[in-house]
């Protein structure tokens, strides 16, 4: 019996883990994540693979946001899509988010590069592969960890009226549809470009995900997010 991940105690999702852990393929995803945690450095640290259900209860749930994988360099992942620890140096990806988010929204540069602020208004910031391991990007895709995420979004659409999605890139998308296939569900879905390096000005700059988002969200009756972040100055003095 696998001993990976034996204790989940998430209130607000435990209805999910007790339907996922009746699964074939989660003893399978966890006999993996246990073998390759024998002979490689996992991220994220056990304890914060949730961190984006721990935040966002589902039924709290405004807007989902999905990643690929988590970030797989030391003290980089914390459990949130996109999102590093305030401290970290902010990855090209996120920091092209920023840039569109004080475009869009005008607000201040961010103080750093933790998400947590989102993740508490609502946003579920939630990767499709949840653990990487160390220096090796997609090495935990295809285990098992995409049906977990599909499953988890579609809960959250179960349990929150008002979730809705901004997709950044084709995967995303892609996982989002897979995740609506067969729901009466009518969500507000923004789709963007991704913001790496590679894409990020072949449409990603001057999409305005944001402000789109609450105005759809708006014309449907539906909660709107607050966007703003904690910026270098309300940082400092904290």
């Amino acid at each position: 019996m696998s001993t990976f991940l034996s204790t989940i105690d998430i209130p607000h999702w435990r209805i999910l883990f007790e339907r996922v852990q009746k699964e074939a393929y989660w003893k399978e995803l966890m006999d993996q994540l246990s073998h390759d945690a024998q002979h490689h450095i996992l991220y994220p640290p056990t304890d914060q693979i949730f961190t984006a259900l721990e935040l966002c209860p589902a039924q709290q749930t405004k807007c989902i946001i999905v990643g690929q994988d988590p970030y797989h360099g030391p003290g980089q992942a914390h459990g949130l899509s996109f999102s590093v620890p305030n401290g970290q140096k902010i990855p090209p990806s996120l920091r092209n988010i920023f840039k569109e988010y004080q475009s869009d929204l005008g607000f201040e540069e961010p103080g750093g590069g933790s998400l947590e602020a989102w993740a508490k208004e609502g946003v579920l910031l939630l990767n499709a592969v949840l653990t990487v391991r160390d220096g090796a990007p997609g090495s935990h895709q295809n285990l098992g960890w995409e049906k977990f995420t599909r499953a988890a979004i579609r809960f959250a659409l179960e349990h929150s009226p008002n979730a809705g999605f901004i997709c950044f890139g084709k995967p995303a998308e892609k996982l989002i549809q897979e995740a609506l296939e067969g729901l009466d569900a009518r969500p507000v879905v923004i789709t963007t470009p991704h913001p790496s390096p590679l894409s990020a000005y072949r449409g990603f700059f001057g999409s305005k995900p944001f402000t789109t988002f609450n105005n759809k969200q708006l014309e449907k009756g539906r909660e709107i997010v607050n966007w703003e972040l904690p910026s270098s100055l309300q940082t400092s003095l904290f």
